[in-house]
């Protein structure tokens, strides 16, 4: 039974569970290990304007990254491109990844700084005459593990930095299959209009034989043209929705819209519902996405991170001892040790330790905040999941008995009992049927991406991604 626990239970419990999203973590592994030096001094706006508008997806370095993720059986497949490859190319392309993996180079060169180990100063002493010669030097050592806190709190703050690429990858996915979703939405729809314009423009012609042949009134003639031209507006209107919704595609990836023109994007992940059992309970959803989720994993390392800021302030209660050896010579050899501290009179440390302790409450509220927000997206995704898939079986019940009218009404027809008009009528109504049809299925499809989103687990496409191998190697582009 799922339990509520209050943050220091919670982290007790992260500490002890590492099962995450494989199959997406290892997706995105290989941006994690390790970043290589890059040199941005030739960098100008013309040169990445040129550099942006070459992108293609037959990129040499894309290509190669790809079949490291999904191995070389991926070549029988290269001009279809789903969820999954698209993913990738988003991880390769997007420059959200490349900040997130500067940020970590810069985090993981904190840790060499924390580590760092004063140096030593050197002085040439003077004297009160010309034969006095003399030298000394200031060693500091730090006492009460300061190092060893400041060293640790480091290794947190890289490891913000490394869960804030997994999130970063996690927000690109998300915009790709919601681009992607959208491309395959507008493509539906558009079939349908299509359909629905062929056949009022049949109408259209069998209405005006019947006014050529004075069975059919004016007005009767208006509205079916009306209603024609309506259907092509819409044909059109729809073609330029698809137009933008590819070029928004691009624009989640990170190359231009011509670019797309090149593959063929592969949208049957949405053609069917995925399975959903293991999320029909909402106390093991939210359990698994605290667990899980990269941005609160990212929040529980930054309250490592402020406990452990508390430690380092904690320790400077105390001071730290400067030995200063020094040598001189006035007709003799004279060797002094002069050991150091400052005093703790005025102060010892309130101040700064205050403020370390006011960070890690912040710290743990932050935290409790985004599991509320996250815990608040799962039951709203829930909630409209639920709805949308009672609406599509209503949908569906609807679309499957308009289709057998119309097939009666085919009967019908070439027994002569109906004429052409009425059937094309039928048609229509069986097109709008399957339109309501479409768009049930377009919401509970975006109800589908807002529980992916909600738990950060790869829902579409899901069994392409779970065969995604662990890999060593990190992508190794790390330039615009």
């Amino acid at each position: 039974m799922y339990k509520s626990y209050n943050t220091l239970e919670y982290i007790k419990q992260v500490r002890r569970r590492t099962r995450y999203n494989a199959a997406f973590i290892l997706l995105i592994f290989p941006l994690l290990c390790g970043c290589t030096n890059s040199d941005h001094s030739n960098i100008s706006p013309e040169s990445d304007v040129q550099k942006f508008s070459s992108r293609q997806f037959t990129d040499a370095g894309l290509q190669e990254f790809i079949t490291k993720v999904l191995g070389p059986n991926v070549s029988s497949q290269e001009n279809a491109w789903g969820i999954t490859r698209l993913t990738l190319a988003t991880l390769y392309f997007h420059p959200d990844i490349l900040v997130a993996k500067a940020e970590l180079e810069t985090a993981r060169a904190g840790i060499k700084t924390a580590g760092q180990l004063p140096n030593p100063s050197f002085t040439v002493l003077g004297g009160p005459s010309a034969h006095y010669v003399g030298y000394g030097a200031s060693i500091l050592i730090e006492f009460f593990g300061r190092r060893y806190h400041r060293i640790k709190e480091a290794r947190y703050r890289a490891a913000v930095a490394q869960w804030e690429v997994i999130n970063t990858a996690w927000k690109l996915r998300s915009d790709t299959r919601s681009a992607l979703l959208g491309v395959w939405a507008v493509s539906g729809r558009l079939k349908l209009v299509e359909e629905t314009a062929a056949a009022k423009r049949e109408l259209f012609t069998l209405e005006q034989a019947r006014f050529d042949q004075g069975r059919a009134s004016a007005l009767e003639i208006s509205q079916v043209r009306t209603e024609m031209i309506h259907a092509e507006l819409s044909v059109s209107d729809l073609r330029r929705e698809y137009a933008v919704r590819k070029a928004a595609l691009a624009g989640a990836i990170g190359v231009p819209a011509e670019a797309l023109d090149s593959i063929a994007l592969d949208t049957k992940a949405f053609d069917v519902c995925p399975d959903l059992m293991e999320y029909r309970d909402s106390q093991d959803m939210r359990y698994q996405a605290v667990m899980q989720r990269a941005d609160l994993r990212e929040l529980l390392a930054s309250y490592d991170a402020a406990r452990q800021a508390l430690r380092v302030e904690v320790s400077r209660r105390y001071p730290d001892v400067t030995i200063s050896p020094a040598y001189n010579w006035d007709f003799s050899n004279r060797f002094e040790v002069n050991p150091s501290l400052q005093i703790p009179i005025f102060n010892q440390n309130e101040g700064p330790i205050a403020e370390a302790v006011g960070q890690e409450h912040e710290a743990a509220a932050r935290l409790r905040r985004a599991e509320n927000t996250v815990f608040k997206s799962i039951s709203q995704a829930t909630a409209n999941y639920r709805g949308t898939t009672s609406i599509l079986l209503q949908a569906d019940e609807l679309a499957k008995t308009v289709r057998v009218r119309l097939n009666q009404m085919q009967h019908r027809l070439q027994s002569g009992a109906i004429d052409r008009p009425t059937m094309v009528m039928t048609h229509i109504e069986q097109i709008q049927a399957e339109t309501a049809l479409l768009e049930a299925e377009i919401q509970q499809r975006q109800a589908i991406g807002q529980i992916e989103d909600s738990m950060q687990q790869p829902i579409f496409d899901h069994t392409s991604a779970a065969q995604v191998s662990g890999l060593l190697e990190n992508n190794q582009r790390n330039s615009p």
